[in-house]
């Protein structure tokens, strides 16, 4: 029955990726359907802290979002490019990792990608450098945004579990660095890939077709952009509100004495912690701005994130149903492959993250699996950081559009598909990351 219930997840799966969208969650009701109705496998209850907790962070990133604080923070990104052309190459990831782990959504990368194409063609480095670095750390940041989907799933199944020690502040310590670490290899990994711009064909093809404009020896001043409101009191009020509750749950993450007690001696969950401060973020940056609560309906954070929170309902529930009825038949003849081979696991992490190219959807799917196989936490969590793969098949929206943004046609997928631009940063990103995760991993857990 293994193999059976396997087969059918593993479909459920590779029909919904195929159709993509929402369906992928609605797929994990038809996979429901057959294990309880055909199969009579008992259904587990649905991941009901995962998604309360990511309502809770969503909705308080969408208002800052409604208040204009991720306007205000992608301006600020843009004059830090731009105060330092030269070093485009290895700034431009850093800043987007910054600013992804800031925000909680790799989305941001999409207004800033003008702004490097525009820099690097300035300066004469070829876009492709940092534009496909800066896509694999946009997304790599995600495993150490402390507010993320991806993160607040691991969080919720770990503080569900016997991994106890897993928890938001042991977390960023190992996560934090060993991204950032990887951020900063995948950028040196392109400093010099391909050709430079003056021996690039295709640039100076489009450039004397009169296609593009070439930047070089301009002063990179700041685009007009969309100046009104990204600076505003309001702006940066919901960004310090937004800031200050992130502060505070990592704090008293690490500070268990902050958190309260109750009468039976039980101490309130973290779990509990994010959802009530994210509340409390959004309820504050209404009351201070002024705005009207119901923009926050409208922005694209609360749009792409209430699909991730049906994403968790649908296919987590039906992976956790299937992972509740074989647990037996999984600790007793694959655990112990996995604890001696632990890289067999992080493969599949990074196998799953290509084929559904959402960090969530990953997370949702392999960590209950490395949980049930009782792997060492260090290998769970350096594990999870290959869930960042969807650089692998570059299908996802971000590897799309950085190539739509790339005017000097640079950053580009290759004839076999597999060889784009974003591999080489990806692979370099996803490896370090994972080894220096399971490093800190094995000294922190």
């Amino acid at each position: 029955m293994f193999w059976v219930e396997l087969i059918i997840v593993m479909a459920v799966i590779f029909l919904g990726v195929r159709l993509g969208g929402p369906f992928l969650a609605f797929a994990g009701g038809v996979g429901m359907f057959i294990m309880t109705f055909i199969l009579h496998v008992a259904p587990a209850d649905p991941p009901i802290t995962v998604i309360l907790i990511m309502i809770a962070v969503i909705s308080a990133a969408a208002t800052m979002q409604a208040c204009g604080g991720l306007d205000l923070l992608v301006r600020i990104a843009e004059r830090i490019l731009r105060k330092n052309p030269k070093y485009i190459t290895i700034l431009a990831p850093i800043v987007a990792f910054v600013f992804t782990f800031m925000c909680g959504t790799g989305h941001i990368i999409y207004s800033l990608l003008p702004v490097i194409d525009e820099i690097a063609i300035g300066t004469g480095v070829r876009p492709e450098r940092p534009i496909s670095a800066s896509i694999v750390s946009s997304q790599q940041a995600i495993n150490a945004c402390p507010i993320s989907a991806a993160t607040v799933g691991i969080l919720a199944f770990m503080a569900e579990s016997q991994y106890t020690q897993v928890n938001i502040f042991t977390l960023l310590l190992v996560c934090i660095p060993a991204t950032l670490v990887g951020t900063v290899a995948a950028a040196f990994s392109v400093i010099k890939k391909g050709r430079e711009l003056a021996e690039d064909p295709e640039f100076q093809k489009r450039l004397a077709e009169g296609r593009i404009h070439d930047f070089a020896g301009e002063k990179p001043e700041e685009t007009d952009g969309k100046k009104a409101g990204t600076s505003s009191k309001e702006a940066k009020a919901s960004v310090a509100i937004f800031m200050t509750a992130m502060v505070l749950i990592v704090l008293l993450g690490a500070v268990k004495t902050l958190v309260p007690v109750f009468a039976d001696g039980s101490s309130l969950p973290l779990t509990t912690v994010i959802e009530m401060f994210m509340f409390c973020a959004a309820a504050v940056m209404i009351l201070v701005t002024k705005i009207d609560s119901n923009k926050m309906l409208d922005m694209p954070v609360f749009r792409t994130g209430m699909f991730a929170v049906v994403l968790a309902f649908g296919l987590c529930w039906m992976v956790n149903t299937f992972i509740g009825d074989q647990s037996a038949f999984i600790t007793e003849n694959m655990s112990a492959l996995t604890n001696q081979y632990p890289w067999i696991y992080i493969i599949a992490v990074f196998i799953v993250g290509a084929i559904t190219t959402s960090q969530s959807s990953t997370t949702m799917i392999m960590v209950p699996i490395g949980i049930a196989l009782s792997l060492p936490a260090n290998i769970i969590v350096a594990g999870w950081l290959a869930c960042s793969s969807n650089y692998f098949i570059p299908a996802s929206g971000q590897c799309v559009a950085a190539i739509a943004f790339d005017s000097a046609g640079t950053t580009r997928i290759g004839k076999f598909v597999l060889n784009h631009s974003y591999m080489v940063p990806g692979l370099v990103c996803t490896i370090v990351s994972v080894l220096v995760a399971m490093g800190l991993g094995a000294v922190i857990y």
